[in-house]
Formats: C-alpha cells, sequence, structure tokens
C-alpha cells in the first residue's frame, strides 16, 4: 500500500466516524480490502469488528456484494445500489463499467458452519472477478460485484458480464464505456465475445441499442510503454500524420544522459526525473508516479532546450515521442 493508499485509507476511517454503524457507505477499495482481510482469516476480521478499532463492512454486507447475482434468490446487491443510484439525476447515470481482477491464495477454510474460498463449482477460487461502475460526469463510483473463480477464462468473464450488464440496467445505470487492462483474458473477452472476432472502437447494447465503447484502461497502458522503453531503451516511431508527421527516434539514454547533466544543479529542467524513474526495482517496474515522471511536460521540455542551446539535437527525436505520451497522460489524468 502507497503512502497516499494509506493516507486515503485513513481519511475514509475519520470520515466514517461521522456517521452512524447503520449509515455508512464504504469505498470500492475499503470493501475489496475488507473482503481480502476477511479471506485471510474471519477470526481476526472478527475481532476487529468486535472490538469497533476500524469502521468496516459487515460480514453480512460483505456477504452481500461477494455473493453471484441470483434473483431468483434475491442474493443480488441490486437493493443497495438502487438506494445508491436514486441519488444521481440522468446525466451522473452513465457510467463506466470497469473489470479487475485480484489473485488470491488457493485455500478453503470453514467457518460458521460455511465453506470460504471456493467458486460455484466447488473449486479453490484463485481469482476474484471485480465489476465497478464510475460515473461519467460525478464522482459516483461503487463497487457492483465480485465473482471468486478457479481458472478466469473469456467465456467465464462473458457469463459474469452478462449477469452484471442485466442487474445494473435494472437499477438504471446506463454503460457508455467498458474499461479493462491489456491482459490475455481481457483482450480474448472484447475481440472473441462482445466484437465476435474483430475487436472494434465500440458495440451495440442489445436491450438498449445506444453504443458501448471499449477502452483499454490507459493506466496499464503508459505503464507498458514505459517498461517497454525502459527495457528495450530505444523506439522507432513510424510517421503519425496528426501527432508524429515526420515519425521520430527515440532513446531511453537521452532521458539519462539528461538527468545526469542535470544532477549537480540547483534549478532543474527535468525536475520530476529520480534516479527510481531511470533504473526501477522489478517491484517499482508498474508505478504509475514513475512513467509520469519520464513522460512529464517538463522531460519534454528540457530535452527541447539542451537539444536546442547545448548542441544536442539527436535529444529532439526523444522530445516528440514525449510530445504525445505526455497529451495522454493530460487527456486521462483522472484515471492517474
Amino acid at each position: 500500500m502507497t503512502s497516499a493508499e494509506k493516507l486515503s485509507f485513513l481519511i475514509e476511517q475519520l470520515r466514517l466516524l461521522l456517521h452512524s454503524e447503520y449509515g455508512r457507505h464504504y469505498s470500492p477499495q475499503l470493501t475489496v480490502f475488507s473482503f481480502l482481510m476477511h479471506a485471510a482469516g474471519s477470526a481476526a476480521y472478527n475481532t476487529l469488528l468486535a472490538e469497533n478499532v476500524l469502521s468496516l463492512p459487515s460480514k453480512t454486507t460483505l456477504a452481500k456484494i461477494t455473493c453471484r447475482l441470483d434473483d431468483d434468490k434475491g442474493l443480488d446487491s441490486s437493493a443497495y445500489l438502487k438506494l445508491r443510484v436514486s441519488k444521481l439525476n440522468e446525466f451522473e447515470r452513465n457510467v463506466v463499467l470497469i473489470i479487475d481482477e485480484i489473485y488470491v491464495a488457493k485455500r478453503a477454510e470453514y467457518s460458521a458452519g460455511e465453506v470460504k474460498g471456493l467458486t460455484g463449482d466447488d473449486a479453490l477460487a484463485s481469482t476474484l472477478l471485480c465489476f465497478m461502475v464510475k460515473s461519467v460526469v460525478a464522482k459516483y463510483k461503487d463497487l457492483v460485484t465480485m465473482y471468486p473463480v478457479s481458472k478466469l477464462t473469456a467465456s467465464t468473464q462473458f457469463d459474469c458480464y452478462s449477469e452484471v450488464m442485466a442487474m445494473l440496467r435494472k437499477v438504471c445505470l446506463n454503460v457508455v464505456a467498458i474499461s479493462v487492462d491489456n491482459a490475455a483474458t481481457n483482450r480474448k473477452f472484447l475481440v472473441d465475445c462482445l466484437c465476435k472476432g474483430d475487436l472494434t472502437t465500440h458495440i451495440t447494447d442489445s436491450v438498449t441499442r445506444q453504443p458501448i465503447y471499449l477502452l483499454f484502461d490507459p493506466v496499464h497502458d503508459l505503464k507498458n510503454v514505459y517498461n517497454n522503453f525502459q527495457s528495450r531503451k530505444e523506439f522507432k516511431c513510424p510517421l503519425m500524420s496528426r501527432n508524429l508527421p515526420a515519425g521520430c527516434h527515440a532513446q531511453f539514454q537521452h532521458i539519462e544522459e539528461l538527468y545526469n547533466l542535470e544532477a549537480d544543479m540547483t534549478l532543474k529542467k527535468a525536475r520530476k526525473l529520480t534516479p527510481a524513474a531511470l533504473q526501477p526495482k522489478s517491484i517499482e517496474k508498474m508505478s504509475v508516479k514513475l512513467a509520469t515522471s519520464v513522460f512529464s511536460e517538463s522531460t519534454r521540455d528540457a530535452l527541447r532546450f539542451y537539444a536546442e542551446h547545448e548542441n544536442k539535437a539527436e535529444w529532439n527525436g526523444t522530445a516528440f515521442l514525449l510530445t504525445p505520451l505526455y497529451q495522454y497522460v493530460s487527456l486521462f489524468s483522472f484515471s492517474l
């Protein structure tokens, strides 16, 4: 957990203290964190609830959110979502459906007369497939449900997606886009299950006949570009009429040389560059902060300045690459 996430957790705990036990609304991040704590040790979680050390969702709340959707038995979270959605206007009900997975330890536990950690077909769960919604024009966001699965496939994901879409229509939420990362299962889900073999920018909702746009999570895209640039050291970009009309030849070495050039300076033009951004550890290679420090406006402008004033014309190629990447970061800054 990063420092920002720790601070966000503490702020939410302080905010929850202002509400009664039955009037609290937990963030998706806290709900997922609580589920993982409960899965790791239900006795410890029960102790935290009994001692009232933290403001956490009850076991009943976790069970309602993490159960499979079943209208016949009433085992869905539609009542909770209806209450939340009732406070939104028509525009705020346009949401992005975010699909992501969490990997968990494969084990089963017997607790309170139930066996925890099994999927619907009695296999050990290794993954939690999470469905979340985020309003396009408002701050509203919510966790819809989590499916425990033993082996995540595109067809399994499509079955879960179909159930979730039916429930979201039921509570009057309008899905205008679907966001996934670029994992192989997600790509297969989009191409084979939603687009029928040919990836397109959008699909048509079979019920509302409105377009649903398909997005690859911009944060994951940015981190992948950063990792490839840092490991391969060189990009040869073809001509792109809108962003790179002449193409470009970018080298990661230029960014390293830029950092070394300004290392002893009090005032630095590339102020966001750090040693960690240039030589990240394995655990740091998926850091958004490090990626944005390389693809920042200050790094791009510093490359341009020294190319013009310090006889380093070859740095212009790297600056050309950073221009569309910086624009990409700015465009999707709400996700970072």
